[in-house]
């Protein structure tokens, strides 16, 4: 949910009405997980998905009929044959899917709350968001943020908020909780996957136009202030120009969500930046660059006392072995070694 907030908060204060799709639940062989998410507009328009196919068809149907008001509904699809052949791909579990509808006018309280998400999201900062689901009536959203303050209209069960305060709900994907006669969803809004490209040229330029496609935030540093701009990186989210690239990393808050690139004009640079980089807790670390360029850094490094194990772990040469050779291409192979990484992790989170 968290790549489509912006866009949700754009369309309440236009007041056009949209439906969100989250699968909330997913067992077997499905296209998606829980946690993926989908946007759907009165025209039919959508951002976001879930799968695609003949399930993704039905849902977009279903959240069409509930645009004349705010309500929510879960439903569960298996793929069956049918299903199936419409996905043209062969599965055999089954969705769960909440389908929740926002029709302007909003009442403030839930405006807070979406700006709040908004702001949240942008300076990457985590919550919980947690939507009341009650028969017959308009879903109530609430955030429980890392302070264990609540921001929206509603009280809390107190199981509920103790678990909230004891960081019980720490999954990549929303979780379904029964308090009373009510049905609450409560999503993690967690800190962005965020990749950091060091160096602002041809290569970094491609791969930061992919990172906005595949749902990464985009932080892009360089000492060159006329590479390192808003007009020739549109969709990055962050821009910073260094004096040098010696204190690459001040005023960055890298953690496990942090893929570090290092693709600057040379040698020397790459070697600052990688030093640094090797002290931080990022989930991914990676060079461009030949096995000669990575024998001599790798070489300079241990003779600072840089322990060659945890050398071993970076990513050089960079990017997946695809014989890339254009800019646009070397982009790709990196991309793809992100998104291995990235789904890795998930798959087998420590």
């Amino acid at each position: 949910m968290t790549s489509l907030i912006r866009e949700s908060l754009d369309l309440i204060n236009s007041g056009t009405p949209f439906a969100l799709a989250v699968i909330i639940g997913h067992k077997g062989s499905t296209p998606r997980t829980s946690g993926s998410s989908m946007l759907v507009r009165p025209d039919k328009g959508i951002s976001g998905t879930i799968g695609g196919g003949l399930v993704e068809a039905k849902v977009m149907d279903a959240c069409i009929d509930l645009l004349d008001r705010s309500r929510s509904e879960i439903m569960e699809f298996t793929l069956d044959q049918e299903l199936k052949a419409g996905m043209d791909m062969v599965c055999g579990g089954s969705l769960t899917v909440w389908l929740r509808s926002v029709v302007p006018p909003c009442p403030p309280e839930q405006i807070q709350v979406w700006q709040t998400l908004a702001d949240l999201e942008a300076r990457g900062k985590k919550a919980l968001a947690v939507t009341r689901i009650m028969a017959d009536k308009t879903p109530e959203t609430s955030l429980v943020l890392e302070s264990g303050e609540v921001v929206g209209p509603g009280m809390l069960p107190k199981d509920l908020m103790d678990a909230a305060v004891e960081n019980r709900f720490t999954g990549p994907g929303p979780v379904r909780q029964v308090y009373g006669l009510d049905q609450f969803i409560i999503e993690p809004l967690g800190r962005p996957d965020t990749v950091y490209i060091f160096g602002a040229g041809h290569v970094g330029f491609q791969l930061a136009k992919m990172a906005a496609l595949t749902d990464f935030h985009c932080v892009v540093i360089d000492d060159r202030a006329e590479f390192a701009n808003d007009v020739r990186f549109p969709h990055a989210g962050e821009i910073r120009v260094l004096d040098d690239f010696s204190n690459a990393f001040d005023g960055l808050d890298i953690d496990g969500n942090a893929y570090i690139v290092i693709l600057t004009r040379g040698h020397l640079h790459d070697q600052t930046v990688l030093e640094q980089a090797l002290e931080t807790g990022a989930a991914y670390i990676g060079m461009i660059g030949s096995k000669k360029k990575k024998k001599q850094i790798y070489g300079n490094l241990m003779e600072k006392g840089v322990a060659q194990a945890r050398l071993e772990q970076v990513y050089a040469p960079i990017g997946l072995k695809i014989k890339a050779e254009t800019p646009a291409e070397i982009a790709v192979s990196i991309m793809g070694e992100l998104i291995k990484v990235r789904a890795d992790i998930k798959e087998n989170p420590s």
